[in-house]
């Protein structure tokens, strides 16, 4: 279930993109992104995670902001480009509320594809869970593809629970928002089961999105850099080669969040750490105790 931030009176539900290297995960978040008001939306970001490369941002729903008296939050993640350790996944997963399966619709993408999905389950098994207990959508993406998999045949191999299959081309926004909104209504649906009465009907999301032509600012997010590749999902976003310090430089130790915040029994919020200095790396765990303001 989502946590639930009672010193921030909030409900935060985190959506995690998944699925093979190249399939469309980041031409995904970067579609959605651009489509949502600013008003709604939080800062786009990307960070390493281990040796890869994470990127994330948050949103709130209109007509859905308040469950309660307390604000509800979506954070989505993904992790691009080809994976270097499984162990990357296994932490963005952590705590997941919702997920969405980008499947390459390439004729020889299947097997890929297939990979993908097992590495999920055998991530979220360490959590003792499976597909079944998340929900989950399936977006079966690039089907602009002269020979792409047939759709059902594609569903027939992956979809293994009836949950949703929806097609899409993400790299001209085709089927991207369907498939996000089919999902937050499914993980809308799990707080209502768990007892949360929301304000208003899951359709009221359609309005917290906006045209947005091509020669829009808010059509970039901020983490792409001038001269991306529409739809492409690769190496773009890493940070210029100033901001990784050197190894041979007396350069002070990088600490970097190696994941989602957790919160601890009693308010507080624990929050994993990567430190690296002179090629070296250390993990460790930040437990931070909330007190409220009393002023």
């Amino acid at each position: 279930m989502p946590l639930i931030n009672h010193a921030k009176r909030e409900i935060n539900a985190k959506l995690v993109f998944v699925g093979p290297a190249s399939a469309g995960k980041a031409s995904n978040l970067h579609h959605i992104y651009s489509k949502l008001k600013e008003s709604f939306r939080g800062a786009f970001k990307s960070m390493n995670l281990q040796n890869d490369r994470m990127l994330f941002f948050d949103f709130m729903p209109a007509g859905q902001s308040h469950v309660n008296g307390y604000s509800i939050r979506f954070h989505i993640y993904t992790i691009t480009g080809e994976v270097s350790r499984p162990s990357s996944w296994k932490m963005v997963l952590k705590g997941v509320d919702g997920l969405l399966f980008v499947a390459d619709s390439g004729p020889d993408r299947m097997a890929a594809n297939l990979e993908s999905l097992r590495s999920v389950n055998a991530s979220l098994a360490a959590y003792g869970k499976t597909l079944g207990d998340v929900p989950c959508v399936i977006q079966c993406n690039k089907r602009d593809l002269p020979r792409a998999a047939d759709l059902e045949g594609m569903g027939r191999a992956l979809n293994q629970g009836g949950v949703p299959l929806l097609p899409a081309v993400a790299s001209r926004g085709e089927g991207v928002l369907e498939s996000i909104f089919a999902l937050v209504k499914m993980v809308l649906k799990n707080i209502r089961a768990a007892g949360l009465e929301l304000d208003g009907q899951p359709e009221q999301l359609q309005r917290m999105t906006e045209p947005v032509t091509p020669e829009s600012p808010e059509a970039q997010p901020s983490a792409e850099p001038a001269g991306a590749v529409a739809g492409a999902e690769p190496a773009e976003l890493a940070p210029p080669a100033a901001e990784e310090p050197s190894e041979t430089a007396a350069a002070e130790p990088l600490v970097e969040v190696a994941g989602g915040p957790e919160l601890l029994a009693g308010g507080g919020v624990r929050l994993p750490l990567s430190i690296r200095y002179g090629g070296k790396v250390k993990r460790m765990t930040l437990d931070i105790s909330l007190t409220p303001d009393l002023e």
